[in-house]
């Protein structure tokens, strides 16, 4: 008995499986969930037929990577548009990621690369030649034959990339593209996973709840090997899976972080919060990195260090990813720790310090290790600062800022200040200096001076446009240093996406991006590449030339919508003063 032909109705299967955008020409269905084919048979099939009842595909049907929630799936798995978060925790910037990860280019070359490897699909965002990684990095700001990683708007230009080059890494990515291109190749393979942001991140701080930074006399951080230990913004990834390896309470989300040599995860969320460290895999890292104290050092001109008064930051805030069904912001930092000040707080800290000391007791081929956990300074403290600023700027406006200087002593004080400013990296390291004034003065006992200023406007930034303003202050006849920080995001000139009311599939529009240069000189070369799935086939660029001073300049998109639903147009700019403009809207096609 042969067989005669086979339907493997593609069409209605791909669309039950969601995968009709990946392809429309095969059959592509996703584990555990049932589909039809039909088969005809070159003759009578009844003698055969018994002997058919006993031949059964087994399949597994408990998939540890289900995720109940209908909407939680369209979002986690099927959402091919992104927002992935810069900025500050006081000043949350959005920015557009497309994901492509139904798209037929970036999935089969997923796909056929773990049918390949035997080590988890996930290693394909290693930053590591070894195993082939997708992305590779280079040192901050410096990305010389390579794509800087603000340039890219998503995954299917460098999976792209790389599937030509026969698999050589990609240049180059820091940690928002290793999580965006993370999040594609899981959810291409069916797992649900989201991109998060954490601000005001501990990195590289062999798991201890304690660090320190130094800063010279003037407010300038110092970095050895060009890095910090407390980032602006860290970016990772959550996975949810069941782990069969543990207990059930630990089943859910699984936090993973593909920028890191030797990658971490996957951490159950929920351990990170209850503190328990012994749990696989990497909970130290992740607990260190959102709960550590960052202790300020002032380097002297004799090289001699002081504990900076006041200087104390807390890491792990405003911990951020895109809501579901939305482009809203949500904060779910209460997923990793308990509120600041708590009872819970304080056990949970108590009880992490008290495990992994007991551990370097009783092994001495302890791998991690808390050196220590924060603990308040025991100085007396008799003179207050505080600097304050707007969390978030227009780039070209001046910066405003107040310094409130205090004196509780007793007596009457000779002060000594410095404030400045640094442009920084979203790792922490200072760009450039921008700007720095010092200030003498008498501040009587029990009285106050508030110094407000205008700082000039800005124009060397780094990729991220993040802003450090510091400031130091010196007794002049003590010992005692202190130090207050804020870190401002300095947003780009308004780049507007307009669309025509009453969109139709198939049918001709036109969209209009306007961009208002707020600076007092003209942006020069400047370029827009825009793009947009079901909208335009691939990305376009268009070449405006300058734009002059306080003036708008307006450009018409004509495009053919070739997808109904929600559909996003993404423009980026470009210019001799800006690398990073980007703009984007959302906008519902109705069906032809």
């Amino acid at each position: 008995c042969g067989i005669k032909k086979c339907d493997f109705k593609i069409t209605m299967n791909n669309n039950n499986h969601h995968t009709e955008e990946i392809s429309t020409e095969r059959l592509m269905v996703r584990r555990g969930q049932p589909f039809t084919i039909t088969v005809s048979f070159s003759a009578p099939i009844h003698s055969y037929l018994r002997q058919l009842k006993r031949t059964f595909l087994i399949v597994q049907t408990d998939d540890e990577v289900f995720l109940a929630n209908e909407a939680q799936r369209q979002e986690y798995i099927l959402n091919q548009e992104g927002v992935i978060y810069w900025g500050t925790e006081n000043a949350v910037l959005a920015q557009p990621w497309d994901f492509s990860q139904v798209s037929k280019r970036s999935s089969m070359s997923v796909l056929f690369y773990s049918h390949q490897q035997q080590k988890g699909a996930y290693l394909l965002c290693l930053n590591c030649d070894e195993f082939r990684g997708i992305l590779t990095e280079c040192e901050t700001g410096q990305y010389c034959n390579g794509t800087p990683p603000s340039k890219w708007l998503g995954s299917s230009p460098i999976l792209r990339q790389w599937v030509v080059s026969q698999c050589k890494p990609v240049r180059y990515g820091q940690c928002w593209v290793f999580a965006a291109v993370m999040c594609s190749v899981l959810r291409c393979l069916g797992i649900p996973t989201r991109v998060v942001t954490g601000f005001t991140w501990a990195h590289n701080t062999n798991s201890s709840l304690s660090v320190d930074e130094y800063y010279n006399e003037d407010g300038t951080l110092l970095t050895q090997d060009k890095s910090a230990h407390i980032w602006t913004f860290h970016v990772w990834n959550e996975c949810w899976m069941a782990r069969a390896d543990l207990l059930p309470e630990y089943s859910g989300w699984q936090a993973l972080d593909a920028t890191c040599p030797s990658f971490c995860g996957p951490t159950p969320v929920q351990a990170i919060k209850k503190g328990d460290t012994e749990v696989d895999y990497d909970v130290c890292y992740f607990f260190a990195a959102v709960n550590a104290k960052c202790q300020v050092w002032i380097q002297k001109a004799d090289d001699s260090l002081k504990p900076a008064l006041g200087g104390t930051k807390y890491t792990g805030n405003n911990i951020s990813t895109k809501s579901v069904g939305s482009e809203r912001c949500e904060d779910i930092t209460h997923n990793y720790k308990y509120p600041e000040g708590s009872l819970q707080e304080k056990e949970v800290l108590d009880k992490a310090y008290r495990k992994v000391k007991k551990l370097e007791t009783t092994s001495s081929s302890s791998k991690t290790q808390f050196s220590s956990i924060p603990t308040a300074l025991e100085e007396p403290v008799n003179l207050f600062i505080h600097l304050q600023s707007k969390s978030c700027l227009l780039l070209g406006q001046d910066v405003p800022l107040s310094i409130e200087v205090s004196n509780h002593s007793g007596r009457e004080k000779s002060i000594h200040l410095v404030a400045g400013a640094q442009s920084l990296h979203y790792n922490g390291v200072p760009v450039t200096q921008l700007w720095k004034e010092e200030f003498h003065f008498i501040l009587k006992s029990n009285e106050g001076k508030d110094s407000t200023g205008c700082m000039a406007s800005i124009s060397k930034l780094g990729e991220n446009h993040l802003v450090r303003l510091t400031a130091v202050l010196r007794e002049e006849d003590s010992i005692y240093m202190y130090f207050a920080q804020e870190e401002i995001s300095i947003c780009d000139p308004p780049l507007t996406i307009e669309f025509p009311e009453n969109m139709v599939q198939y049918q001709p529009s036109t969209a209009k991006i306007s961009l208002l240069n707020s600076l007092t000189e003209p942006l020069e070369k400047c370029v827009i590449v825009v793009g947009g799935r079901g909208l335009i086939y691939r990305q376009r660029k268009y070449t405006l030339g300058s734009v002059q001073a306080k003036s708008i300049q307006q450009l018409q998109i004509p495009f053919t919508p070739t997808q109904a639903g929600p559909r996003r147009l993404t423009a980026h700019l470009t210019c001799l003063q800006l690398q990073n403009l980007k703009s984007y809207k959302t906008i519902n096609i109705a069906a032809a």
